[in-house]
């Protein structure tokens, strides 16, 4: 074999290895992202919200400390090369989309949540097509369509995106979700996906530790409940740093707009199960329908969109993140 046919196939090796990661991730991203719905509507009728959001980016931010020290990333946080990004990533990403997600779950279950929330995989093709350069098919459009028309068709059903206002909240937050994704994707590499989730964590608990200090010390009572601090630590850890960090270790290796539309379909699914177990909701005939039409544009999307991450632009080679995952 010539030495031009080895380099060949090493790349080909190494393509498919980030491919079969990055899926693996998104994989359990999927089945992570499925309880946040769950968790959080549980406790944004029982908690003060801005102790709830301080809370678990904390425990998030403490888990992804020591590890961030180990492996010398640390630093590389308050670089001033990356810091503007990582900032405004933490404030898209975490910080609004925390605030968004709780203030309107105090008012909208989580089944109607999970309709609302399906709007992510059309911010990402928008903003994967302005920003990365993932330039969307027609096939690709009118799946998008589809997702449209199935919360369109709960939204004129009855009332279960009431009030408005809080439907707008959960409406709006997956686009601060995708919005930092995007941001994440300009320092990826070199920053390694768990630089890049850590940082997420610990600038969002800079500003919701003093926006709870400010006022809020009566509801600390709320945690002698043994049940909330649980809802707090699993969601702290596994809804926000694990979940993050499978997050960035595939969109470190996949297309974006894939990435998305491979993880949405099965967290409405799982979450409107979890939903009926722990919370004792039920969705209505219309709810189903609309969100199964919001699926059937999602797996449109899986379809029609190539899972390689593109390269070029601001955006270099995923095989070049220092240390892959595993």
């Amino acid at each position: 074999m010539t030495a031009v046919a080895e380099s060949a196939s090493l790349q080909h090796h190494r393509h498919s290895h980030a491919l079969q990661i990055g899926f693996a991730m998104a994989i359990a991203k999927t089945i992570i992202g499925a309880t946040q719905p769950v968790l959080t509507r549980y406790a944004a009728v029982r908690l003060d919200p801005i102790l709830f959001c301080a809370a678990v980016t904390t425990i998030a931010a403490v888990c992804a400390l020591p590890i961030l020290y180990r492996l010398g990333e640390l630093p590389k946080l308050f670089d001033k090369r990356y810091m503007p990004w990582l900032v405004a990533m933490s404030m898209t990403g975490t910080f609004l989309t925390s605030v968004t997600m709780i203030y309107g779950m105090k008012h909208i279950g989580a089944i109607a949540t999970v309709i609302l929330l399906q709007t992510e995989p059309v911010y990402s093709l928008i903003l994967s097509t302005l920003v990365v350069g993932e330039r969307p098919s027609s096939r690709q459009l009118l799946a998008t369509a589809m997702i449209l028309v199935g919360i369109v068709s709960v939204l004129f059903s009855g009332n279960a995106f009431s009030p408005m206002l809080a439907a707008i909240l959960l409406f709006i937050t997956p686009f601060f979700w995708q919005t930092s994704h995007v941001i994440g994707l300009r320092v990826m590499p070199p920053l390694t996906p768990i630089a890049v989730a850590g940082a997420r964590f610990i600038f969002a608990a800079c500003v919701f530790i003093p926006l709870f200090a400010l006022s809020r010390h009566p509801s600390l009572a709320a945690l002698r409940d043994v049940h909330l601090l649980m809802v707090i630590l699993v969601t702290g850890f596994f809804v926000y740093f694990l979940s993050a960090l499978t997050w960035y270790g595939a969109i470190s290796r996949l297309s974006l707009s894939w990435t998305t539309a491979l993880v949405v379909p099965g967290v409405p699914l799982i979450s409107m199960l979890f939903a009926m177990m722990f919370l004792g909701e039920h969705p209505t005939s219309r709810e189903i329908t609309g969100v199964l039409i919001a699926i059937g544009g999602v797996l449109a999307l899986v379809l029609s969109a190539d899972p390689h991450r593109k390269v070029g632009g601001i955006i270099e080679a995923a095989e070049a993140v220092h240390q892959p995952l595993t």
